[in-house]
């Protein structure tokens, strides 16, 4: 009995140390310490309230500074967002970025790297080469990094996917305000054109039910009704269905379909995000 009361405490001695790990905060991040290439900043500026810059979920700037060597320096600004939905959002559809190109802005060549939450914008002379390995160095060694594509992208159908027809939409969605973030995919087979679109996280009831509210709904006769699920048309001779799936995740699928290819579609579609982990 005293060896299993010693075992016990342990066992529950071990469990406090986990748990305080867990509850270890992250300790704020000192931009005056980044370094780019072993150089430090000399000049660090925080905007904790980006209001002007009328980004939807942008939570906060950081502009830093990098003396390089004379008359070069190289400046980063980070615009961080609310998650990495909102970046990626931004990142694609504001037209201000053009992926792994350098973009010329007068004398200034621009780059830009979307890691997380965060979209980092770097600005240097157009004269000075600065390869892209460093400045991936550079987001990879940033604190709070972590790394990897969403695994939301990863949940839905591959079959038939159109090539760089994959969007976000934060704000509307199929032409209505919408009340909650979704990735969009396209595809495409033969004379078959349709997409499907996921909520990112889960969806609030009262959420999709506004969102749902402001569709055209209608009752089609060539497939069994669902009160789950609602059906709609957003456009000439375009069918759609969408659900909130048990546990909160919300799937849709529209396109050029008749009902009963659409219905398949949605519970190919339905299975595969309701299955996925994230």
């Amino acid at each position: 009995m005293p060896h299993l009361r010693k075992k016990c405490l342990a066992l529950f001695c071990m469990a406090l140390a986990l748990c305080g790990c867990k509850q270890e905060e992250e300790r704020p991040v000192d931009y005056g310490e980044i370094l780019y290439k072993d150089v430090k900043p000399i000049g660090v500026h925080v905007d904790e309230h980006p209001m002007a810059e009328h980004v939807a979920a942008l939570i906060k700037r950081i502009d830093l500074r990098y003396p390089m060597m004379v008359d070069d320096t190289l400046d980063v600004c980070i615009l961080e967002f609310k998650s990495d939905v909102y970046a990626m959002d931004y990142y694609i559809n504001s037209g201000r970025f053009q992926g792994i190109l350098p973009i010329l802005r007068g004398a200034e060549m621009e780059q830009s790297i979307r890691s997380d939450a965060r979209i980092f914008i770097f600005t240097h002379d157009s004269f000075r080469r600065y390869e892209r390995s460093d400045l991936e160095q550079y987001v990879r060694a940033f604190p709070g990094y972590h790394g990897g594509f969403p695994q939301e992208f990863l949940s839905l159908p591959f079959e038939h996917r159109e090539a760089n027809k994959t969007s976000i939409q934060t704000r509307n969605f199929l032409g209505v305000k919408s009340f909650f973030p979704v990735l969009v995919q396209s595809y495409r087979n033969s004379n078959l054109q349709w997409n499907v679109a996921r909520s990112w996280e889960q969806v609030e009831e009262d959420a999709f039910a506004s969102w749902a509210a402001q569709l055209k709904k209608v009752k089609p006769a060539e497939i069994a009704y669902d009160v789950d699920v609602v059906y709609f048309t957003a456009g000439e001779g375009v069918n759609g269905m969408a659900s909130r799936l048990s546990g909160g995740r919300v799937v849709v699928v529209w396109g050029y379909l008749s009902w009963p290819d659409l219905e398949r579609k949605f519970f190919v579609a339905s299975d595969r995000v309701f299955e996925a982990r994230y």
